[in-house]
């Protein structure tokens, strides 16, 4: 039997900059979208950031797509291996790991931010956002799905 593709080889290939492109409007949309408190904190530290440079979350989505690949292929193997349809859906279901592989790469990347004050905002908002990311998981899967099959 020969090995499953892994993920980051999907995802890294001939499509990434479609993905990176995708991630990064992803990012910006569910940002907007956000309210209250939540909303405010989340979008005054994304135009911070943006200040500093305009380009930072296509950059940024660059920058760890190619982790939270990594991360997502167990679940990706699950999913392709037992024939599944939808992989927001898988991603759900196995919500615990799905958010320990995204923010993981998102903790580790917080500490090379190099714009005065965002890692600082990151560790400040990382909880709110991370009941973002979970709300988010099955447009994540779908974003994933769409450009690894």
């Amino acid at each position: 039997m020969f090995p499953m593709t892994s993920l980051k080889e999907l995802l890294v290939g001939n499509r990434f900059d479609a993905a990176v492109a995708d991630m990064a409007n992803f990012i910006t949309t569910t940002v907007d979208k956000q309210s209250g408190l939540t909303g405010m904190a989340l979008k005054g530290a994304l135009s911070t950031a943006t200040k500093f440079d305009s380009d930072i979350v296509a950059k940024g989505s660059r920058r760890i797509m190619p982790e939270m690949a990594e991360g997502l292929d167990p679940l990706w193997q699950e999913y392709t291996a037992g024939g599944g349809t939808d992989f927001g859906a898988h991603l759900v279901a196995n919500k615990d790991r799905a958010m320990d592989a995204i923010l993981s790469v998102a903790d580790r990347n917080s500490d090379t931010i190099n714009i005065p004050g965002v890692s600082k905002m990151y560790g400040t908002l990382r909880g709110k956002a991370a009941k973002v990311v979970e709300q988010e998981l099955p447009t994540i899967g779908q974003l994933v799905e769409k450009h690894a099959r």
